[in-house]
């Protein structure tokens, strides 16, 4: 047995020595490093240069702010079949309130980037179908160009009921929920209503 060991830690040292030191990343060219730097200095003399515009007001919408509004707003809710069978509908794990705790924050940081000037209200083709009661993408610009203020208004408008909404989460409190999910809803029809909606006729 006193043979064995020394072989055994012979041929342990021998396989640790064989094994090739971890590759280290090619460092940045010159020119990469100069051109980031010089993205810095634009960046620094005017802070709006920071952030990646290229995705619209739209988009937005369609990925981010509509999927989580409506996680919030369904979240508590009672639901009657054809069948009459009645669903009782309420986050009731863990893994249920983090999910809606997470639609809340995604709500809260989209309204932060539709704070950011220089957004297009929507830059993919025009859909030859569009709406006759809806703004046009163009008419809509105008509009927030033409009163940015209020724009923003029901944008903080919505972060606010959103981060109660949060709180109700975080303290997983039911009746909470029902109530500023519901006002969330109120300020972005609020905001529809103004910029997006064509007035009755």
């Amino acid at each position: 047995m006193k043979s064995i060991i020394p072989i055994f830690a012979l041929a342990l040292l021998s396989a640790c020595s064989a094994e090739q030191p971890p590759s280290e990343p090619p460092l940045a060219a010159a020119s990469d490093i100069s051109e980031a730097l010089e993205k810095a200095a634009v960046a620094n003399s005017n802070p709006d240069e920071y952030f990646d515009t290229d995705t619209s007001v739209l988009t937005l919408m369609n990925a981010i702010i509509q999927p989580s509004a409506l996680e919030l707003w369904q979240a508590v809710r009672y639901v009657v079949t054809a069948d009459g069978v009645e669903e009782d509908i309420r986050p009731q794990t863990d893994e249920d309130w983090f999910r809606l705790q997470a639609s809340a924050i995604s709500l809260i940081e989209a309204g932060n980037a539709l704070l950011i000037p220089g957004r297009e209200m929507d830059n993919a083709p025009l859909d030859p179908d569009y709406p006759d009661y809806q703004y046009q993408p163009e008419e809509i610009q105008a509009l927030v160009e033409s009163d940015a203020e209020n724009w923003r208004a029901y944008i903080k408008q919505m972060q606010f009921f959103t981060r109660t909404t949060l709180e109700t989460i975080e303290e997983k409190d039911l009746l909470g929920l029902m109530e500023t999910s519901a006002a969330i809803n109120n300020a972005c029809q609020g905001c529809h209503a103004e910029f997006w909606y064509r007035p009755n006729n």
